[in-house]
């Protein structure tokens, strides 16, 4: 795998604790059926839009280097 710095300072991540589900729920990625939410990436720029969502089967292995590619694509030009 390649190194790569995106040169990112500061980042949010999201831990869907509590209450149970919620955010993932107002993703539209929280299986309902199993209680779980699905196996996901989503990406949400800086002014709050998604430009990224992915789900993936639960066998599978989140794809990094598509990610890091999403967000290589994000720089500004």
């Amino acid at each position: 795998m390649k190194k790569v710095n995106l040169g990112i300072k500061n980042t949010r991540l999201l831990s869907d604790f509590w209450p149970h589900g919620k955010v993932a729920a107002l993703y539209g990625v929280f299986n309902e059926k199993e209680g779980i939410s699905e196996r996901a990436n989503i990406i949400i720029d800086e002014n709050g839009k998604i430009v990224f969502v992915k789900i993936y089967p639960v066998t599978q292995l989140l794809d990094i280097e598509e990610i890091i590619k999403v967000l290589e694509d994000m720089e500004p030009k």
